[in-house]
């Protein structure tokens, strides 16, 4: 569950620039620079050369290349303003950078919630995208990876109806607010990754100095660190493949690395998707469309490793009347967890990541009259493979529902983390010999995208010193099962940052949502989100941080909840308080402070109250303690900007505890609309 998008914003990667002279990635056509600062540049040449930048707002500043390479210099950045050009020259090279804008920059990260873009569910979504020509909102998305590589491909993008679409909706959202107050160009730098804990992005050094994890990241470090931890790991992969594919006679293929190594894949399995390939020994499946799931791995192999996740094609026959009419390939809950789509042999999409809508335009003169075969290559990584919901083809006249009838079925390959191992297993013989498989089949090493440091090592190392305002954070979910710990981690990370940079820059993050963990699919049947939350509510203690609660708009079955805009206003809001000095606008919702215990009832006072509490309906979820710590249900009202809690259940009461269950609906705010953070007193 935690693990939202395997690949979700990687971005196409090529190899490095052979020229000598490299400017760092973060410097494109596009970019936005922090406003009236000293803002570094840096990047890479022939030792010994002399490196020259020019600005189109008149400051030069130059250096010489170290010995080792690589260069930095400083150059003077006017108030907000643009667009301006910057060139970068060495004494035989230059680089031209255009459209450069002077404003506001923020490092956007986290996890699913950070990462989830505006092309996934999201409120009013078509309404925004359209909207969305902003010419002075620009973000650069650090490509998800751990080779440390791909990041030299991506690029700063302008705010457009086609750009949006893969911008973090939390961080545009932001943006947008901001820029809308103050009319300045505000640039984002995204850089997060769903299901990632946050001991992930916290330095190995940092995370030695910290007491919940020194002992793990001292193993590390003593082992030599990430770089030859993996070369082992490569070692010992390369040895397991080859015993893999001695044992099940089929080639392995190592798990790509880059956006065009995973959109060209062959696994030497194309035939498949033509229109004349005999797959009558495939298995049938007859399905209906009453099914959410209507055909996953599971529906096959329910239980049984290796085969449930893996590659698999699906084939299914379709009658069209009128192949002139043009046609989409519609599913509006997306495949678990990439497709390749074929139709008639010809690909007509990709897309590398789970529970994102497909819509897939088919060219004109594709489809014939009569019969048709739809083939699609699935890839499951995790959890459910396969259909998360109905699949269609439609027409402005006509729609072919997919998700009934009779399709066709081969299961090829299994998942096995850093390779992709192909079989010659009928559907039949990986049901009946799974002890097999399981006793001879060799495991492998993977990245995993939440070992200690590996983030901060390829996602933040990368950015730091580029010249930033701020921190935003949206991340927590992974962390609900060590919550104990989550204090001293976050905070240490937040220190860890500063430090990189130099600077106690402000940080604002967002409190995770309630949202139902009671269930083994979503990977943790025992959370105890309630007191994660409870961490990063002490956390806001922490200097020039700032919390965004988000108790009103969590979504009981979906963790990742479609109200991005508030989540985005509301870190926007803090940021224009505090750094910004707009006085007239509120930011903060009620924060328990105190209370005062009588002998039938507690009163209840508040911070951050605004112009007065406020409540939702009527006040629930609040729970009263004796001195046994037992909790009742307790009436709670609103008294003079206080609340009075009590029941007949508890005398001489000594505790109070609101919202205190993975999932509630706020009922507790201030005239402002911002609501109340649970909390329990002490």
């Amino acid at each position: 569950m935690f693990s939202f998008f395997l690949f979700f914003c990687l971005l196409s990667c090529s190899e490095k620039s052979t020229n000598s002279l490299i400017v760092a990635p973060l410097f494109s056509d596009h970019m936005v620079l922090q406003q009236k600062t000293k803002v570094p540049i840096w990047g890479q040449g022939e030792p010994g050369d002399s490196i020259f930048v020019s600005s189109s707002w008149y400051e030069k500043s130059s250096t010489t290349v170290g010995q080792d390479g690589n260069w930095k210099m400083f150059l003077k950045t006017p108030p907000y303003g643009g667009p301006y050009k910057l060139n970068i020259s060495s004494t035989t090279e230059e680089i031209n950078l255009e459209d450069v804008l002077v404003g506001e920059v923020w490092l956007a990260s986290g996890q699913s919630n950070m990462e989830y873009p505006i092309k996934a569910r999201i409120l009013n979504q078509k309404k925004e995208i359209k909207n969305s020509n902003y010419q002075n909102i620009r973000m650069f998305s650090v490509p998800r990876n751990l080779n440390g590589q791909n990041i030299y491909s991506a690029n700063w993008k302008i705010s457009n109806p086609k750009n949006v679409k893969d911008f973090s909706a939390v961080a545009y959202f932001f943006a947008r607010k901001i820029h809308k107050e103050l009319d300045i160009p505000v640039g984002i730098i995204n850089s997060s990754w769903g299901g990632t804990r946050v001991e992930a992005w916290t330095s190995i050094e940092k995370l030695a100095d910290i007491a919940e994890s020194e002992i793990e990241a001292k193993g590390i470090i003593k082992k030599g660190g990430l770089t030859k931890i993996f070369m082992a790991y490569d070692s010992i992969n390369l040895k397991n493949q080859k015993i893999n594919e001695v044992f099940l006679n089929a080639k392995g293929y190592k798990l790509p690395q880059t956006i065009q190594e995973w959109e060209s894949l062959t696994l030497n399995d194309l035939e498949y998707s033509k229109s004349d390939f005999d797959d009558d020994s495939w298995d049938k499946i007859e399905v209906n469309k009453e099914k959410k799931d209507f055909l996953t791995f599971e529906d096959v192999f329910s239980k049984n490793l290796f085969a449930e996740d893996g590659v698999a094609w699906f084939r299914k026959k379709i009658f069209i009347d009128d192949p002139n009419q043009s046609y989409e390939l519609l599913n509006f809950s997306g495949i678990g967890d990439y497709d390749y789509s074929y139709i008639n042999n010809q690909l007509i999409g990709v897309t590398l990541a789970c529970c994102l809508d497909r819509k897939y335009k088919i060219p004109k003169g594709l489809l014939k009259k009569g019969e048709n075969i739809l083939a699609i290559r699935v890839i499951n990584t995790e959890q459910k493979g396969g259909f998360k919901g109905p699949l269609y083809l439609e027409s402005n006249t006509n729609r072919i529902d997919l998700n009934q009838g009779i399709w066709r079925f081969k299961h090829i390959a299994f998942y096995l983390g850093a390779v992709i191992q192909k079989h010659n297993f009928l559907t039949n013989d990986l049901l009946t010999n799974f002890s097999i498989l399981k006793s001879n089949l060799k495991t492998f090493y993977s990245k995993d995208p939440n070992y200690y440091g590996v983030l901060y090592e390829t996602m933040i190392k990368p950015l730091v010193p580029y010249s930033i305002k701020g921190f935003l954070w949206y991340q927590g979910e992974s962390n609900v099962a060590n919550y104990s710990e989550y204090y001293n981690l976050f905070t240490g990370m937040i220190s860890d940052w500063r430090d990189k940079w130099n600077s106690d820059l402000p940080f604002y993050y967002v409190q995770i949502a309630p949202f139902s963990y009671n269930d083994k699919e979503n990977g943790c049947n025992d959370c105890l989100s309630y007191l994660l939350r409870e961490a990063q509510l002490k956390s806001s203690n922490f200097k020039k941080t700032g919390m965004v609660v988000t108790s009103d708009i969590g979504e009981q079955f979906d963790i990742h909840p479609a109200n991005k805009q508030e989540v985005g206003e509301r870190l926007a809001k803090l940021a224009l308080i505090n750094d910004y000095n707009r006085k007239d606008i509120s930011g903060y919702g009620p924060i328990y402070s105190n209370q005062i215990k009588y002998e039938y009832y507690i009163d209840l006072y508040f911070k951050n109250i605004g112009s007065g509490l406020k409540q939702k309906d009527s006040l629930k979820d609040f729970e009263i303690a004796g001195s046994d710590k037992f909790f009742y249900p307790a009436q709670a009202n609103i008294i003079e900007n206080k609340i009075r809690v009590s029941s007949k259940k508890v005398k001489n009461p000594e505790y109070v505890r609101y919202g205190w269950k993975n999932y509630f609906e706020a009922t507790l705010f201030n005239n402002e609309g911002f609501p109340a953070s649970s909390f329990r007193t002490p």
